[in-house]
């Protein structure tokens, strides 16, 4: 009876349609392309809604208008707000030369380096002529560039500094190092605001209202930074969101360790330059730029 049970059993089996079931391969390529056409969904759908309104990129100096397939590109980092800035990091530099090796005798290698740098200084003094800035601000320069000099000067006649007299020169290099900040802040913000009001003129209102704006900016500078405040001002929003984006710019090679050395390298000068251990935690013109928005008219 068992036996004719089981041989029935196996006539069953073999009779019975077999399923096989789909080889891993074949469901990877499945889920694959299932993926893929999310992917191709989304791309499509980013290029729908960027084609909705007028869109501005801030980067590298420039801002890039996007509008109707079109991109128009401006620059408005221009000579002078270079030249401010060149300036300002003079006594930085010096500060930057010196602190890492710590006080006292200064090993041959920095020597030749800070020899370098003097002449460099002292070519431009004898050439302060060409330079293109109003006699008052001319003056202040001329000042950064004397004192840094004189400074510097000492430092290798004697091969050798100590601390104290460090921060006391970069200290009082501060409201110097202030008015150059403010001037700028002043030249940037004039040359966005130019550059983007003479764009708005060419746009209906209803479309310029849908204007939106990304950032490509410095890392530590994303708090306060200048042209961000000055899209929130313009777009009157309080913060990041939907209209205004900030992308941080990281550099290679190994951008992760230079990030580390950078918190670290910036706050001794904002201990040597500006008295306050987080001051290069932030956008270094951020508070000269809020207090020029101020000023500035958007209507």
């Amino acid at each position: 009876m068992i036996r004719i049970f089981l041989i029935n059993f196996f006539i069953l089996l073999l009779a019975t349609p077999v399923y096989a079931a789909p080889s891993s391969s074949q469901l990877d390529k499945s889920l694959q392309d299932i993926n893929s056409s999310f992917i191709n969904a989304h791309s499509a759908a980013r290029e729908f809604d960027l084609a909705e309104g007028p869109v501005i990129l801030y980067r590298n100096g420039q801002l890039i208008l996007i509008k109707n397939d079109t991109k128009i590109t401006a620059n408005i980092i221009f000579r002078t707000y270079h030249t401010f800035k060149v300036f300002a990091h003079i006594p930085v530099a010096i500060y930057l030369m010196l602190s890492p090796q710590g006080e006292g005798p200064i090993n041959s290698k920095n020597l030749h380096l800070l020899r370098s740098y003097y002449k460099k200084l002292e070519y431009v003094h004898k050439n302060m002529h060409q330079i293109k800035l109003n006699s008052t601000e001319l003056k202040k320069q001329k000042i950064i560039l004397s004192r840094s000099i004189e400074f510097l000067k000492t430092i290798l006649d004697n091969e050798k500094f100590n601390n104290k007299e460090l921060i006391s020169f970069t200290q009082g290099m501060l409201p110097f190092i202030n008015a150059n900040i403010e001037n700028a802040a002043k030249n940037q913000l004039d040359a966005i605001h130019w550059q983007v009001m003479a764009w708005k003129s060419e746009m209906a209102p209803e479309y310029w209202k849908k204007l939106r704006v990304a950032i490509q900016g410095a890392v530590l500078a994303r708090n306060g930074d200048l042209t961000k405040q000055y899209f929130k001002r313009l777009l009157n929003i309080k913060k990041e969101g939907l209209q205004l984006v900030y992308k941080e710019l990281y550099f290679p090679p190994t951008p992760m360790l230079t990030l580390l050395a950078t918190r670290s390298v910036d706050r001794g000068i904002s201990v040597a330059i500006f008295n306050n251990p987080d001051r290069m935690f932030r956008d270094v013109l951020s508070d000269a730029a809020a207090s020029y928005l101020r000023t500035m008219k958007f209507d």
